[in-house]
């Protein structure tokens, strides 16, 4: 994907556009709600390798989506408060599949195969690179996506290209 290119991943290079405006800070009703919204018990739904395999889109979804290996998985952990619930590996792209988990019934949290590093094939890169985009572009119940950037190195290339296909 070129992440290499100059000047990007470059930590003093100049800053990367708002694709939306900020939101107002939360109140302190809205920030209870969410933390008993993530104390509710979460469970493992499916694990779809391709998009026949996908669960019917019935409630709410987050997304994270990222490079191989910058945490996808242990946020959602640390979110949920489940040191075990998401698989987290050191070996970049263990993920193989679009991982969805009920939260509470009310929201669907999937976490995504990584872009970027890993140790497949090209084929098989690619194939997980467009499961993800079209994911993300066609997903009805989809509200929002988390992505996340490794702050060791900054917006990559392939990083930037996620951005753009969200804008």
């Amino acid at each position: 994907m070129g992440d290499h290119a100059p000047g990007r991943g470059d930590l003093n290079s100049a800053p990367l556009p708002t694709l939306h405006p900020p939101e107002p800070a939360p109140d302190a009703a809205a920030i209870e709600a969410g933390r008993r919204l993530f104390a509710q018990d979460c469970r493992f739904v499916a694990a779809a390798g391709e998009a026949a395999a996908l669960p019917p889109d019935q409630l709410p979804e987050v997304a994270f989506v990222g490079r191989s290996n910058v945490g996808k998985s242990s946020l959602v952990n640390a979110l949920t408060g489940r040191a075990t619930l998401a698989r987290v590996s050191h070996t970049p792209g263990r993920t193989r599949e679009l991982i969805f988990f009920a939260l509470g019934g009310r929201l669907m949290l999937v976490d995504l195969p990584g872009y970027g590093f890993a140790k497949r094939s090209k084929t098989e890169a690619n194939a997980w690179q467009e499961m993800i985009y079209a994911y993300l572009q066609r997903r009805s119940r989809l509200r929002r996506v988390v992505l996340l950037v490794d702050a060791r190195r900054g917006p990559m290339d392939s990083d930037i290209q996620v951005m753009d296909l969200l804008a």
